[in-house]
């Protein structure tokens, strides 16, 4: 399964608050680094619950188990303190005005270093993907989920239709409706979709849909299943001010979108 803390907070925020199901969400996420540790009897008296409705949670996130949740969850944690071992250099005593201009410099560079890389003549066939295909279906969580969103949102309004889940056993459902006149579209800008979203990708890569991935990464499994990928620019800047990604992305998915737009807004 994939990114939990993620999913434990996707959960939280589209369940009622007064749902037995929202008060334990509401506990793991406040007790996270000591879940591992529990027993799933312990967990029920925390969550003032029983252990059968713990189960059933665990079900409802696409855990077959208490214990399978349990081992994601120290998965998801040595993943966090792996990516705390090398925090970025800033400097916390920098101006403001400095910090505005640093914040501006990067963000330039992040959409100039894209611009001066991105294959145009491969994002073109990739519109003319989307334009032809019948069904196509984009995947992606956290930021490239709102950037999935984004691009869903957009095309609409040039009436092609492209099909998105928030959750990502919906998105799992998507993927197992692909067939062989499907575009899927997946935007995983580390590269680790495959590890953290396990399941999904296997359904992505089972099915006999056209692949378009974008992503930083050279990971051999995007290599060996997709049919196109765009490679967004590496970031080797120590000192950033900026999440990777976050900007070259976003212009990414608005120049698809006003290029459909100029290529077919009249078809």
């Amino acid at each position: 399964m994939g990114d939990l803390i993620y999913r434990l907070l996707l959960f939280l925020n589209s369940s009622k608050s007064n749902d037995i199901n929202h008060s334990i969400a509401i506990t793991l996420l406040r007790n996270v680094r000591i879940i591992p540790n529990m027993s799933i009897n312990k967990l029920a008296d925390l969550c003032y619950t029983s252990p059968a409705a713990i189960t059933r949670f665990c079900h409802k996130l696409g855990y077959s188990s208490f214990i399978e949740f349990k081992e994601n969850m120290k998965i998801n944690i040595n993943n966090y303190n792996q990516s705390l071992i090398k925090p970025r250099e800033i400097n916390y005593d920098i101006n403001r005005e400095d910090l505005l201009n640093n914040m501006s410099k990067e963000i330039a560079d992040e959409i100039n270093s894209f611009k001066n890389t991105v294959d145009i003549k491969l994002i073109d066939s990739i519109i003319e993907l989307i334009y032809s295909s019948k069904n196509v279906y984009i995947f992606g969580t956290q930021y490239s989920q709102l950037m999935a969103q984004n691009l869903q949102n957009n095309l609409a309004r040039l009436s092609k239709l492209i099909y998105h889940a928030n959750d990502v056993q919906e998105q799992e459902k998507l993927a197992a409706e692909m067939d062989d006149s499907s575009l899927a579209i997946l935007i995983s800008p580390t590269g680790r979709f495959t590890i953290y979203h396990e399941r999904l990708w296997k359904k992505i890569e089972s099915s006999s849909a056209t692949l378009v991935v974008i992503t930083e990464q050279e990971n051999p499994k995007y290599t060996n299943r997709s049919n196109y990928i765009i490679y967004l620019p590496k970031r080797e800047a120590t000192t950033e001010y900026i999440q990777a990604h976050t900007h070259d992305l976003s212009f990414l998915i608005e120049y698809i979108y006003l290029r459909y737009g100029i290529l077919y807004k009249n078809i």
